[in-house]
Protein backbone atom coordinates (compact mmCIF):
# COMPACT_ATOMS: atom_id res chain seq x y z
CA UNK A 1 0.00 0.00 0.00
CA UNK A 2 1.29 2.69 -1.16
CA UNK A 3 1.28 5.75 1.71
CA UNK A 4 -0.48 9.07 0.39
CA UNK A 5 0.76 12.76 0.46
CA UNK A 6 -1.08 15.83 1.76
CA UNK A 7 -0.41 18.96 0.60
CA UNK A 8 -2.38 22.58 0.13
CA UNK A 9 -1.79 24.39 -3.19
CA UNK A 10 -2.61 27.96 -3.12
CA UNK A 11 -5.01 29.58 -5.63
CA UNK A 12 -3.65 31.73 -8.22
CA UNK A 13 -4.42 35.37 -7.87
CA UNK A 14 -8.43 36.30 -10.02
CA UNK A 15 -8.76 38.87 -12.80
CA UNK A 16 -12.16 40.34 -13.79
CA UNK A 17 -12.40 37.05 -16.66
CA UNK A 18 -12.19 35.05 -13.60
CA UNK A 19 -15.42 37.12 -11.86
CA UNK A 20 -16.85 36.55 -14.90
CA UNK A 21 -16.74 33.07 -15.53
CA UNK A 22 -17.36 32.77 -11.88
CA UNK A 23 -20.56 35.11 -12.61
CA UNK A 24 -21.43 32.71 -15.54
CA UNK A 25 -20.95 29.46 -13.90
CA UNK A 26 -23.04 30.54 -10.84
CA UNK A 27 -25.62 32.44 -12.11
CA UNK A 28 -28.48 30.43 -10.71
CA UNK A 29 -26.72 31.02 -7.32
CA UNK A 30 -26.93 34.52 -7.86
CA UNK A 31 -29.98 35.43 -9.54
CA UNK A 32 -32.34 33.11 -7.09
CA UNK A 33 -31.44 35.20 -3.80
CA UNK A 34 -31.77 38.22 -6.08
CA UNK A 35 -35.07 37.57 -7.08
CA UNK A 36 -36.43 36.47 -3.83
CA UNK A 37 -35.40 39.01 -2.20
CA UNK A 38 -36.91 41.74 -4.47
CA UNK A 39 -39.93 39.45 -4.80
CA UNK A 40 -40.25 39.56 -0.45
CA UNK A 41 -39.30 43.49 -0.88
CA UNK A 42 -41.97 44.54 -2.52
CA UNK A 43 -44.75 42.34 -0.67
CA UNK A 44 -43.24 43.77 2.38
CA UNK A 45 -43.44 47.01 1.12
CA UNK A 46 -46.72 47.40 0.27
CA UNK A 47 -47.96 45.09 2.77
CA UNK A 48 -47.38 47.57 5.40
CA UNK A 49 -49.86 49.70 6.79
CA UNK A 50 -49.24 53.39 6.00
CA UNK A 51 -48.31 55.50 9.44
CA UNK A 52 -49.23 59.30 9.15
CA UNK A 53 -47.86 61.83 11.50
CA UNK A 54 -49.65 64.62 12.98
CA UNK A 55 -47.81 67.43 14.57
CA UNK A 56 -48.45 70.36 16.94
CA UNK A 57 -46.54 73.07 18.64
CA UNK A 58 -46.90 74.67 21.94
CA UNK A 59 -45.39 78.03 22.92
CA UNK A 60 -44.54 78.48 26.40
CA UNK A 61 -45.89 81.84 27.09
CA UNK A 62 -43.05 84.00 29.90
CA UNK A 63 -45.39 85.72 32.63
CA UNK A 64 -47.13 89.24 31.79
CA UNK A 65 -45.95 90.88 34.27
CA UNK A 66 -42.71 91.13 35.14
CA UNK A 67 -41.13 89.03 39.05
CA UNK A 68 -39.51 92.07 40.15
CA UNK A 69 -43.31 93.23 40.82
CA UNK A 70 -44.47 90.29 41.45
CA UNK A 71 -41.87 86.87 42.49
CA UNK A 72 -42.66 83.50 41.19
CA UNK A 73 -43.47 81.30 44.27
CA UNK A 74 -42.31 78.44 41.55
CA UNK A 75 -39.49 76.84 41.68
CA UNK A 76 -39.12 75.46 38.25
CA UNK A 77 -39.71 77.11 34.97
CA UNK A 78 -42.10 76.03 33.08
CA UNK A 79 -39.79 74.54 30.45
CA UNK A 80 -37.96 72.48 33.16
CA UNK A 81 -41.79 72.09 34.25
CA UNK A 82 -42.86 70.24 30.71
CA UNK A 83 -40.29 67.60 31.32
CA UNK A 84 -41.76 66.56 34.06
CA UNK A 85 -45.87 66.66 32.30
CA UNK A 86 -44.50 64.50 29.67
CA UNK A 87 -43.95 61.98 32.28
CA UNK A 88 -46.94 62.55 33.95
CA UNK A 89 -49.19 62.65 30.68
CA UNK A 90 -46.97 59.48 29.00
CA UNK A 91 -47.98 57.20 32.09
CA UNK A 92 -50.10 53.68 31.95
CA UNK A 93 -52.84 55.53 33.11
CA UNK A 94 -52.95 58.61 30.82
CA UNK A 95 -52.03 56.84 27.60
CA UNK A 96 -54.67 53.64 28.60
CA UNK A 97 -57.60 56.42 28.53
CA UNK A 98 -56.78 57.44 25.58
CA UNK A 99 -56.76 54.42 23.84
CA UNK A 100 -59.71 53.82 25.47
CA UNK A 101 -61.14 56.93 24.64
CA UNK A 102 -64.50 55.97 22.64
CA UNK A 103 -63.61 58.57 20.29
CA UNK A 104 -60.70 57.05 19.20
CA UNK A 105 -60.47 53.88 19.94
CA UNK A 106 -56.53 53.40 19.18
CA UNK A 107 -55.19 49.92 18.46
CA UNK A 108 -58.48 48.11 18.58
CA UNK A 109 -56.68 45.44 16.27
CA UNK A 110 -53.51 45.37 18.35
CA UNK A 111 -55.44 44.45 21.89
CA UNK A 112 -56.90 41.60 20.15
CA UNK A 113 -53.51 39.93 20.20
CA UNK A 114 -51.36 41.70 22.90
CA UNK A 115 -51.75 42.59 26.37
CA UNK A 116 -52.58 46.14 27.16
CA UNK A 117 -48.93 46.80 28.40
CA UNK A 118 -47.15 46.19 25.05
CA UNK A 119 -50.05 47.88 23.62
CA UNK A 120 -48.99 51.39 25.78
CA UNK A 121 -45.46 50.50 25.14
CA UNK A 122 -45.99 51.30 21.36
CA UNK A 123 -48.21 54.16 21.82
CA UNK A 124 -45.04 55.83 23.85
CA UNK A 125 -42.40 54.89 21.24
CA UNK A 126 -44.90 56.44 18.37
CA UNK A 127 -45.53 59.72 20.53
CA UNK A 128 -42.16 62.62 20.17
CA UNK A 129 -42.14 65.33 22.28
CA UNK A 130 -39.03 67.74 20.81
CA UNK A 131 -38.16 70.88 22.94
CA UNK A 132 -37.60 73.79 20.40
CA UNK A 133 -36.12 77.37 20.81
CA UNK A 134 -37.79 79.86 18.82
CA UNK A 135 -35.81 82.55 17.19
CA UNK A 136 -34.72 85.50 19.66
CA UNK A 137 -34.96 82.55 22.34
CA UNK A 138 -32.49 83.56 25.33
CA UNK A 139 -30.03 81.01 25.42
CA UNK A 140 -30.38 77.33 25.25
CA UNK A 141 -34.16 78.23 27.17
CA UNK A 142 -36.66 76.60 25.15
CA UNK A 143 -39.40 78.06 24.09
CA UNK A 144 -41.72 76.13 22.62
CA UNK A 145 -42.10 71.90 22.06
CA UNK A 146 -43.49 70.03 19.37
CA UNK A 147 -46.03 66.87 19.76
CA UNK A 148 -46.17 64.36 17.65
CA UNK A 149 -47.72 60.88 17.33
CA UNK A 150 -47.70 58.60 14.61
CA UNK A 151 -50.50 55.87 13.39
CA UNK A 152 -52.18 54.14 10.56
CA UNK A 153 -55.15 56.52 10.54
CA UNK A 154 -54.46 60.19 9.84
CA UNK A 155 -57.57 61.26 11.38
CA UNK A 156 -57.10 59.97 14.71
CA UNK A 157 -53.60 60.21 14.65
CA UNK A 158 -54.95 64.36 14.46
CA UNK A 159 -57.22 64.21 17.37
CA UNK A 160 -54.69 61.87 19.48
CA UNK A 161 -52.57 64.45 19.14
CA UNK A 162 -55.47 67.14 19.97
CA UNK A 163 -55.82 65.43 22.75
CA UNK A 164 -51.89 65.44 24.00
CA UNK A 165 -52.45 69.33 23.99
CA UNK A 166 -55.41 69.26 26.53
CA UNK A 167 -53.55 67.21 28.63
CA UNK A 168 -50.34 69.03 28.70
CA UNK A 169 -52.74 72.21 29.33
CA UNK A 170 -54.60 70.56 32.10
CA UNK A 171 -52.08 68.92 33.72
CA UNK A 172 -49.78 72.60 33.70
CA UNK A 173 -52.54 74.29 35.35
CA UNK A 174 -53.52 71.77 37.84
CA UNK A 175 -49.58 71.54 38.39
CA UNK A 176 -49.60 75.28 38.94
CA UNK A 177 -53.09 75.05 41.07
CA UNK A 178 -51.39 72.23 43.53
CA UNK A 179 -48.64 74.12 43.83
CA UNK A 180 -50.01 77.84 44.49
CA UNK A 181 -51.79 75.50 47.04
CA UNK A 182 -49.19 74.05 48.35
CA UNK A 183 -47.28 77.47 49.09
CA UNK A 184 -50.44 78.97 50.52
CA UNK A 185 -51.04 75.99 53.04
CA UNK A 186 -47.14 75.73 54.16
CA UNK A 187 -46.96 79.71 54.19
CA UNK A 188 -50.70 79.76 55.96
CA UNK A 189 -49.59 77.21 58.86
CA UNK A 190 -46.13 78.59 59.02
CA UNK A 191 -47.70 82.02 59.41
CA UNK A 192 -50.11 81.26 62.32
CA UNK A 193 -47.34 79.31 64.20
CA UNK A 194 -45.39 82.65 63.47
CA UNK A 195 -48.59 84.42 64.77
CA UNK A 196 -48.63 82.09 68.01
CA UNK A 197 -44.80 82.65 68.37
CA UNK A 198 -45.06 86.45 68.24
CA UNK A 199 -47.69 86.76 70.47
CA UNK A 200 -46.25 84.46 73.48
CA UNK A 201 -42.92 86.64 72.75
CA UNK A 202 -44.93 90.15 73.46
CA UNK A 203 -47.05 88.79 76.14
CA UNK A 204 -43.63 87.65 78.15
CA UNK A 205 -42.17 90.57 77.14
CA UNK A 206 -45.24 93.46 78.46
CA UNK A 207 -45.48 90.52 81.58
CA UNK A 208 -42.00 91.41 82.48
CA UNK A 209 -42.13 95.15 81.55
CA UNK A 210 -45.48 95.04 84.01
CA UNK A 211 -43.36 92.94 86.55
CA UNK A 212 -40.35 95.47 86.40
CA UNK A 213 -42.17 99.36 85.84
CA UNK A 214 -39.47 101.21 86.10
CA UNK A 215 -36.51 99.28 86.21
CA UNK A 216 -36.22 98.35 82.51
CA UNK A 217 -32.56 99.61 81.20
CA UNK A 218 -34.39 102.25 78.95
CA UNK A 219 -35.07 103.31 82.25
CA UNK A 220 -32.27 103.74 84.15
CA UNK A 221 -31.08 107.47 82.53
CA UNK A 222 -34.55 108.61 83.38
CA UNK A 223 -34.71 107.43 86.59
CA UNK A 224 -31.01 108.90 87.22
CA UNK A 225 -32.44 112.15 85.62
CA UNK A 226 -35.78 112.17 88.08
CA UNK A 227 -33.16 111.22 90.77
CA UNK A 228 -31.16 114.02 90.14
CA UNK A 229 -34.09 116.73 90.17
CA UNK A 230 -35.31 114.92 93.26
CA UNK A 231 -31.59 115.80 95.08
CA UNK A 232 -32.06 119.40 93.57
CA UNK A 233 -35.58 119.53 95.15
CA UNK A 234 -34.82 118.43 98.28
CA UNK A 235 -31.81 120.81 98.14
CA UNK A 236 -33.77 123.92 96.88
CA UNK A 237 -36.79 123.28 99.90
CA UNK A 238 -33.96 122.81 102.45
CA UNK A 239 -32.73 125.91 101.63
CA UNK A 240 -36.19 127.44 101.88
CA UNK A 241 -36.82 125.63 105.35
CA UNK A 242 -32.97 126.92 106.05
CA UNK A 243 -34.08 130.66 105.08
CA UNK A 244 -38.10 130.24 106.64
CA UNK A 245 -35.89 128.90 110.08
CA UNK A 246 -33.57 132.10 110.10
CA UNK A 247 -36.47 134.61 108.69
CA UNK A 248 -38.39 132.91 111.95
CA UNK A 249 -35.42 133.48 114.31
CA UNK A 250 -35.59 137.35 113.17
CA UNK A 251 -39.15 137.56 114.21
CA UNK A 252 -38.90 136.39 117.07
CA UNK A 253 -35.77 138.58 118.15
CA UNK A 254 -37.90 141.37 116.82
CA UNK A 255 -40.82 140.20 118.95
CA UNK A 256 -38.67 139.98 122.32
CA UNK A 257 -37.39 143.59 121.00
CA UNK A 258 -40.73 144.82 120.35
CA UNK A 259 -42.13 143.54 123.70
CA UNK A 260 -39.29 144.83 126.31
CA UNK A 261 -39.52 148.17 124.20
CA UNK A 262 -43.51 148.23 125.09
CA UNK A 263 -42.61 146.60 128.51
CA UNK A 264 -40.22 149.78 129.01
CA UNK A 265 -43.42 152.01 127.81
CA UNK A 266 -45.17 150.80 130.43
CA UNK A 267 -43.24 151.85 133.01
CA UNK A 268 -43.14 155.44 134.28
CA UNK A 269 -42.53 158.18 131.42
CA UNK A 270 -38.98 158.77 132.70
CA UNK A 271 -38.11 155.40 132.49
CA UNK A 272 -39.97 155.12 129.12
CA UNK A 273 -38.52 158.53 128.19
CA UNK A 274 -35.03 156.96 129.10
CA UNK A 275 -35.25 153.99 127.39
CA UNK A 276 -36.14 155.89 123.73
CA UNK A 277 -33.49 155.93 121.28
CA UNK A 278 -29.63 156.72 122.71
CA UNK A 279 -30.69 155.44 125.76
CA UNK A 280 -28.41 152.86 127.31
CA UNK A 281 -31.50 150.60 127.42
CA UNK A 282 -32.06 150.84 123.56
CA UNK A 283 -28.83 150.53 122.87
CA UNK A 284 -29.19 147.20 124.56
CA UNK A 285 -32.11 146.29 122.67
CA UNK A 286 -29.88 147.09 119.39
CA UNK A 287 -27.31 145.19 120.84
CA UNK A 288 -29.56 142.09 121.46
CA UNK A 289 -31.05 142.61 117.77
CA UNK A 290 -27.62 142.21 116.44
CA UNK A 291 -26.70 139.18 117.92
CA UNK A 292 -29.15 137.20 116.81
CA UNK A 293 -28.34 138.32 113.32
CA UNK A 294 -24.78 136.98 114.05
CA UNK A 295 -26.13 133.88 115.25
CA UNK A 296 -28.40 133.33 112.26
CA UNK A 297 -25.55 134.13 110.09
CA UNK A 298 -23.33 131.78 111.48
CA UNK A 299 -25.91 128.94 111.68
CA UNK A 300 -26.63 129.27 107.78
CA UNK A 301 -22.34 129.30 106.98
CA UNK A 302 -22.40 125.98 109.28
CA UNK A 303 -25.12 124.31 107.53
CA UNK A 304 -23.45 125.06 104.13
CA UNK A 305 -20.15 124.52 105.33
CA UNK A 306 -21.70 120.48 106.63
CA UNK A 307 -22.75 119.69 103.24
CA UNK A 308 -19.18 119.98 101.89
CA UNK A 309 -17.63 118.90 104.50
CA UNK A 310 -17.52 116.57 108.14
CA UNK A 311 -17.95 117.46 111.67
CA UNK A 312 -13.88 117.23 112.28
CA UNK A 313 -13.07 119.83 109.44
CA UNK A 314 -11.26 123.18 110.83
CA UNK A 315 -13.77 125.30 109.27
CA UNK A 316 -16.91 123.47 110.73
CA UNK A 317 -14.82 123.99 113.82
CA UNK A 318 -14.22 127.41 113.80
CA UNK A 319 -17.81 128.15 112.92
CA UNK A 320 -18.92 126.22 115.71
CA UNK A 321 -17.13 127.56 118.27
CA UNK A 322 -18.32 131.13 117.00
CA UNK A 323 -21.54 130.17 117.16
CA UNK A 324 -21.46 128.93 120.46
CA UNK A 325 -19.97 132.30 121.73
CA UNK A 326 -22.61 134.37 120.19
CA UNK A 327 -25.15 132.56 121.56
CA UNK A 328 -23.64 132.53 124.70
CA UNK A 329 -23.51 136.47 124.54
CA UNK A 330 -26.86 136.63 123.73
CA UNK A 331 -28.46 134.80 126.10
CA UNK A 332 -26.11 136.62 128.85
CA UNK A 333 -27.66 140.05 127.80
CA UNK A 334 -31.40 138.26 127.26
CA UNK A 335 -31.07 137.38 131.52
CA UNK A 336 -29.82 140.98 131.84
CA UNK A 337 -32.89 142.50 130.40
CA UNK A 338 -35.31 140.05 131.65
CA UNK A 339 -33.95 140.58 135.58
CA UNK A 340 -34.22 144.23 134.78
CA UNK A 341 -37.81 144.47 133.63
CA UNK A 342 -38.58 141.77 136.77
CA UNK A 343 -36.98 144.63 138.81
CA UNK A 344 -38.81 147.57 137.44
CA UNK A 345 -41.87 144.94 138.04
CA UNK A 346 -41.64 144.46 141.44
CA UNK A 347 -41.22 148.41 142.38
CA UNK A 348 -44.37 150.17 144.33
CA UNK A 349 -47.05 151.45 141.66
CA UNK A 350 -48.80 153.72 144.17
CA UNK A 351 -46.89 156.96 142.65
CA UNK A 352 -49.22 159.35 141.70
CA UNK A 353 -49.51 158.95 137.46
CA UNK A 354 -48.57 161.39 135.09
CA UNK A 355 -50.44 163.02 132.19
CA UNK A 356 -50.27 160.56 129.17
CA UNK A 357 -47.05 161.22 126.83
CA UNK A 358 -49.04 161.26 123.21
CA UNK A 359 -45.90 160.57 121.46
CA UNK A 360 -45.09 157.64 123.47
CA UNK A 361 -48.55 156.65 122.63
CA UNK A 362 -48.40 156.58 119.16
CA UNK A 363 -44.80 154.50 119.71
CA UNK A 364 -46.71 151.92 121.81
CA UNK A 365 -49.38 151.64 118.92
CA UNK A 366 -46.44 151.17 115.96
CA UNK A 367 -45.08 148.54 118.49
CA UNK A 368 -48.14 146.35 118.49
CA UNK A 369 -48.85 146.85 115.12
CA UNK A 370 -45.08 145.40 114.43
CA UNK A 371 -46.18 142.35 117.06
CA UNK A 372 -49.25 141.62 114.39
CA UNK A 373 -47.14 141.74 111.53
CA UNK A 374 -44.81 140.00 113.47
CA UNK A 375 -47.19 137.31 114.28
CA UNK A 376 -49.18 136.85 111.02
CA UNK A 377 -45.70 136.43 109.36
CA UNK A 378 -44.79 133.75 111.50
CA UNK A 379 -47.94 132.02 110.73
CA UNK A 380 -46.94 132.46 107.14
CA UNK A 381 -43.72 131.18 107.49
CA UNK A 382 -44.67 128.39 109.73
CA UNK A 383 -46.80 127.07 107.22
CA UNK A 384 -44.43 127.30 104.23
CA UNK A 385 -41.82 125.61 106.35
CA UNK A 386 -44.23 122.76 106.85
CA UNK A 387 -45.57 122.43 103.22
CA UNK A 388 -41.61 122.31 102.17
CA UNK A 389 -41.05 120.04 104.81
CA UNK A 390 -43.89 118.02 103.59
CA UNK A 391 -42.63 117.83 100.17
CA UNK A 392 -38.63 116.62 101.20
CA UNK A 393 -40.23 114.12 102.76
CA UNK A 394 -42.30 113.10 99.86
CA UNK A 395 -39.05 113.31 97.55
CA UNK A 396 -36.38 111.61 99.91
CA UNK A 397 -39.55 108.98 99.49
CA UNK A 398 -39.49 109.35 95.89
CA UNK A 399 -35.95 109.35 95.64
CA UNK A 400 -35.52 106.23 97.87
CA UNK A 401 -37.98 104.29 95.69
CA UNK A 402 -35.81 105.44 92.60
CA UNK A 403 -32.30 104.77 94.15
CA UNK A 404 -34.16 101.17 94.89
CA UNK A 405 -34.78 101.19 91.04
CA UNK A 406 -31.60 101.72 90.07
CA UNK A 407 -29.96 98.66 92.24
CA UNK A 408 -33.44 96.30 91.33
CA UNK A 409 -32.13 97.35 87.35
CA UNK A 410 -28.61 95.91 87.98
CA UNK A 411 -29.62 92.26 87.25
CA UNK A 412 -32.75 92.80 84.64
CA UNK A 413 -30.60 93.80 81.70
CA UNK A 414 -29.51 90.65 80.64
CA UNK A 415 -33.09 88.46 80.71
CA UNK A 416 -34.47 91.78 79.52
CA UNK A 417 -31.92 92.11 76.45
CA UNK A 418 -33.20 88.35 75.77
CA UNK A 419 -36.78 88.63 75.54
CA UNK A 420 -35.98 91.85 73.34
CA UNK A 421 -34.03 90.00 70.96
CA UNK A 422 -36.73 87.04 70.81
CA UNK A 423 -39.82 89.51 70.14
CA UNK A 424 -37.67 91.10 67.67
CA UNK A 425 -36.90 87.64 65.45
CA UNK A 426 -40.63 86.59 65.96
CA UNK A 427 -41.38 89.68 64.68
CA UNK A 428 -38.98 89.68 61.86
CA UNK A 429 -39.93 86.07 61.08
CA UNK A 430 -43.70 87.05 61.14
CA UNK A 431 -43.58 90.33 58.82
CA UNK A 432 -41.22 87.99 56.69
CA UNK A 433 -43.93 84.91 56.33
CA UNK A 434 -46.47 88.00 55.72
CA UNK A 435 -44.39 89.36 52.68
CA UNK A 436 -44.44 85.77 51.47
CA UNK A 437 -48.10 85.16 51.90
CA UNK A 438 -48.72 88.63 49.86
CA UNK A 439 -46.68 86.93 47.23
CA UNK A 440 -48.32 83.67 47.41
CA UNK A 441 -51.81 85.67 47.04
CA UNK A 442 -50.62 87.57 44.38
CA UNK A 443 -49.66 84.36 42.50
CA UNK A 444 -52.29 82.58 42.86
CA UNK A 445 -54.45 86.01 41.28
CA UNK A 446 -51.65 85.69 38.18
CA UNK A 447 -52.99 81.93 37.80
CA UNK A 448 -56.43 82.84 38.68
CA UNK A 449 -56.18 85.74 35.59
CA UNK A 450 -53.54 83.43 33.48
CA UNK A 451 -50.91 85.60 33.75
CA UNK A 452 -48.11 84.01 34.71
CA UNK A 453 -46.60 81.31 32.49
CA UNK A 454 -48.56 79.75 30.69
CA UNK A 455 -49.18 77.07 27.16
CA UNK A 456 -50.25 78.30 24.28
CA UNK A 457 -51.17 76.63 21.47
CA UNK A 458 -48.66 77.65 18.32
CA UNK A 459 -49.45 75.51 15.66
CA UNK A 460 -52.95 73.29 15.88
CA UNK A 461 -52.53 69.54 15.49
CA UNK A 462 -52.01 69.17 11.39
CA UNK A 463 -53.75 66.52 9.28
CA UNK A 464 -51.28 64.72 7.04
CA UNK A 465 -52.05 63.79 3.72
CA UNK A 466 -48.77 61.44 2.84
CA UNK A 467 -47.51 58.97 5.31
CA UNK A 468 -44.50 59.18 6.78
CA UNK A 469 -44.16 55.84 7.20
CA UNK A 470 -43.10 52.82 5.32
CA UNK A 471 -40.85 54.41 3.09
CA UNK A 472 -41.22 51.61 -0.02
CA UNK A 473 -39.00 52.26 -1.98
CA UNK A 474 -36.21 52.54 0.29
CA UNK A 475 -37.27 49.08 1.77
CA UNK A 476 -37.32 47.38 -2.09
CA UNK A 477 -33.83 48.79 -2.78
CA UNK A 478 -32.98 47.77 0.88
CA UNK A 479 -34.01 44.06 -0.60
CA UNK A 480 -32.39 43.80 -3.48
CA UNK A 481 -28.87 45.06 -2.29
CA UNK A 482 -29.51 42.59 0.54
CA UNK A 483 -30.61 39.70 -1.62
CA UNK A 484 -27.79 40.73 -4.34
CA UNK A 485 -25.11 40.80 -1.43
CA UNK A 486 -26.22 37.15 -0.54
CA UNK A 487 -26.81 35.60 -3.75
CA UNK A 488 -22.70 36.76 -5.10
CA UNK A 489 -22.10 35.21 -1.42
CA UNK A 490 -23.58 32.11 -1.56
CA UNK A 491 -21.84 32.14 -5.46
CA UNK A 492 -18.82 32.74 -3.88
CA UNK A 493 -18.78 30.13 -1.52
CA UNK A 494 -19.69 27.80 -4.70
CA UNK A 495 -16.67 28.45 -6.17
CA UNK A 496 -14.66 28.16 -2.53
CA UNK A 497 -16.03 24.55 -2.50
CA UNK A 498 -15.12 23.74 -5.91
CA UNK A 499 -11.20 22.88 -6.69
CA UNK A 500 -11.53 21.74 -10.08
CA UNK A 501 -9.05 23.40 -13.09
CA UNK A 502 -11.81 25.54 -14.83
CA UNK A 503 -9.77 26.96 -17.47
CA UNK A 504 -6.73 26.62 -19.37
CA UNK A 505 -5.30 29.70 -16.71
CA UNK A 506 -5.76 26.81 -13.94
CA UNK A 507 -3.72 24.26 -16.27
CA UNK A 508 -0.92 26.73 -16.88
CA UNK A 509 -0.77 27.89 -13.06
CA UNK A 510 -0.70 24.94 -11.34
CA UNK A 511 0.55 22.05 -13.55
CA UNK A 512 3.54 24.70 -14.97
CA UNK A 513 2.88 23.02 -18.61
CA UNK A 514 2.77 24.07 -21.87
CA UNK A 515 -0.81 23.25 -23.46
CA UNK A 516 -1.04 22.58 -27.00
CA UNK A 517 -4.55 21.99 -27.31
CA UNK A 518 -8.26 21.84 -25.26
CA UNK A 519 -10.64 19.10 -25.68
CA UNK A 520 -14.09 20.89 -24.87
CA UNK A 521 -16.45 18.90 -22.42
CA UNK A 522 -19.16 16.66 -24.31
CA UNK A 523 -21.94 16.19 -22.42
CA UNK A 524 -25.41 13.75 -23.34
CA UNK A 525 -27.78 15.97 -25.40
CA UNK A 526 -30.36 14.80 -23.67
CA UNK A 527 -29.13 15.43 -20.38
CA UNK A 528 -28.56 19.17 -21.14
CA UNK A 529 -32.22 19.70 -22.72
CA UNK A 530 -33.33 17.85 -19.69
CA UNK A 531 -31.25 20.45 -17.51
CA UNK A 532 -32.47 23.46 -19.01
CA UNK A 533 -36.24 22.73 -19.03
CA UNK A 534 -36.49 22.30 -15.64
CA UNK A 535 -34.60 25.59 -14.79
CA UNK A 536 -36.63 27.17 -17.61
CA UNK A 537 -39.58 25.80 -15.38
CA UNK A 538 -38.58 26.49 -12.07
CA UNK A 539 -37.77 29.98 -13.37
CA UNK A 540 -41.42 30.03 -14.80
CA UNK A 541 -43.02 29.39 -11.90
CA UNK A 542 -40.89 31.47 -9.37
CA UNK A 543 -41.63 34.16 -12.02
CA UNK A 544 -45.15 33.67 -11.59
CA UNK A 545 -45.44 33.17 -7.98
CA UNK A 546 -43.16 35.97 -7.82
CA UNK A 547 -45.87 38.10 -10.36
CA UNK A 548 -49.04 36.83 -8.31
CA UNK A 549 -47.38 37.89 -4.52
CA UNK A 550 -46.08 41.62 -6.03
CA UNK A 551 -49.71 41.88 -8.11
CA UNK A 552 -51.41 41.05 -4.76
CA UNK A 553 -49.12 43.19 -2.59
CA UNK A 554 -50.29 45.90 -5.15
CA UNK A 555 -54.12 45.56 -5.15
CA UNK A 556 -53.93 45.65 -1.32
CA UNK A 557 -51.99 48.78 -1.68
CA UNK A 558 -54.44 50.27 -3.83
CA UNK A 559 -57.91 48.75 -2.19
CA UNK A 560 -56.84 48.80 1.55
CA UNK A 561 -54.41 50.72 2.49
CA UNK A 562 -55.24 53.30 0.68
CA UNK A 563 -58.53 53.65 1.42
CA UNK A 564 -57.84 54.14 5.07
Amino acid sequence: MVPTQSFSISRRTLDVEDYIDIGRRHAGWIAGPTFFGIIVSICVAFLLPNEYTSKATMQITPAQISEAMVQSTVSTALNERVMQMQTQILSRTELSSIINDPRLLLYKEDLKTKPLEDVIEDMKKAIRIDIVALPGAMGKRASAFDISFTYSDRFKAQQTVGILMNKFDEVNLSTQKTQQDAVKGFVGDELNKAKADLGAANDALTAFKEANVGKLPESTQLNIAREAALTTKISADSDRIFADKNALSTLASNRTAAKARLDFFDQSDSEVEAAMPGSPAAKQNDELLKLNRDVDALEFNLQQARKQYSDIHPEVKNLKNQLDLYKAKRDQLAEQLRAKAEAEAAKPKDAPKKQPNLALESKRQEINMDLARIDTAEKQILADIERNEKEVADYKKESDALNQMLKDSTGLEAPYQDLLQTQKMKDTNYQDLLHKQDIADANSQLLQRKAGENLDVLDNASLPMQPTKPNRYMIIGAGFALSLILGAGMAGLQEAKDTSLKNLKDVRAYTNLPVLCSIPLLENTMLVKRKRRLTYLAWSAAVIVGAAAVTGAVVYYYSVTLKT
